[in-house]
């Protein structure tokens, strides 16, 4: 019962907030909106800082997941008596081939997507708490979200098409190319509708920025907030990993796109967001660059000679 008082009092809030702002624009008894209106006023040099910040943290949040799920593992192969270095690019087996066996392989090469999986379900479940509050690190918590799923549904979908990393378990279950394809069209489906799903709550780290998220810059922010720093993270981490070029982990960071395209597809549709009336300064935070400077530096340093387990 409280929880409907809640959402009751939320629609009626949303509701007060919309008669207001279209009384302001003097919109509220017209059946169209005159020309020169339907903006709210965004500082100049706003969505670039929106997209630096954003570059950022998609960077931050990918050297977290990645290290982690590296060295999940890294130690999932200890379990069976694997001796490993995880490096920079990949995780190193000190084996040969003929002594894996069926057990070993599905345990190693699974530990990791299943460790993201349940991360990501976790991470969730924290940032749905803090929803709605305006700070920016709530962006960091929704680009590991989206990491840690990549690291899941992704390694379904190109591991099913280029039998690498979660590939391996599927060619040990013997699936027959019908049960490959099957699978990757699953993964398809599944990461695509997941961002359908996910858009409401993408679109709600507006609120970090403006009291309000309009149709006439929705989807501006949407680039700015999630597209662009998809392709700039992309490329900076590819050259961060120059020269061991791994084209598996390539498509696996590409295949965040079935996430990202539905969430622009359906802000295109989905109704106006009215957040609060609390003043917002938009601005670049100078930790970030500096944090991510640090990470990706020991990143490739320490990585680079390798650690063995």
């Amino acid at each position: 019962m409280p929880n409907r008082h809640r959402s009751t009092g939320n629609r009626l809030y949303i509701a007060y907030r919309k008669i207001r702002l279209l009384a302001k624009r003097g919109t509220l008894f017209l059946g169209s909106k005159p020309a020169g209106t339907g903006r709210t006023e965004i500082p100049q040099g706003a969505f670039k800082t929106i997209t630096v910040n954003s570059v950022l943290l998609f960077l931050i949040a990918y050297l977290i997941i990645y290290v982690v799920n590296l060295f999940i593992t890294g130690y999932a192969a200890i379990l069976f008596d694997i001796p490993v270095v995880v490096y920079y690019y990949d995780v190193d087996y000190l084996i040969r081939g003929i002594d894996w066996t069926p057990d070993s392989v599905s345990g190693v090469f699974s530990s990791g997507p299943l460790a993201m999986l349940v991360l990501s379900m976790f991470l969730i479940i924290l940032y749905k708490y803090v929803e709605t509050e305006r700070g920016i690190l709530r962006l960091l918590l929704l680009w590991m979200i989206f990491h840690a799923l990549t690291r899941f549904f992704g390694e379904i979908l190109v591991g099913a098409i280029l039998s690498k990393g979660f590939g391996f378990v599927i060619l040990y279950m013997f699936l027959m190319d019908t049960g490959k394809v099957v699978l990757t069209i699953l993964g398809f489906v599944v990461m695509f509708t997941a961002g359908i799903i996910m858009a409401r709550m993408s679109l709600y780290s507006a609120n970090i920025y403006f009291n309000d998220l309009l149709k006439p810059f929705r989807k501006k922010f949407v680039f700015c907030q999630f597209i662009i720093p998809f392709i700039i993270g992309n490329i900076v981490i590819l050259l961060i990993k120059i020269p061991q070029i791994n084209y598996f982990d390539i498509s696996l960071n590409a295949s965040m796109m079935l996430f990202l395209i539905p969430i622009l597809l359906r802000s295109m549709t989905i109704e106006d967001f009215y957040f609060d009336e609390d003043p917002r300064l938009i601005k670049a935070n100078l930790i970030f660059p500096a944090v991510t400077l640090i990470l990706l530096f020991s990143f490739r340093l320490i990585l680079g000679v390798g650690v063995r387990l």
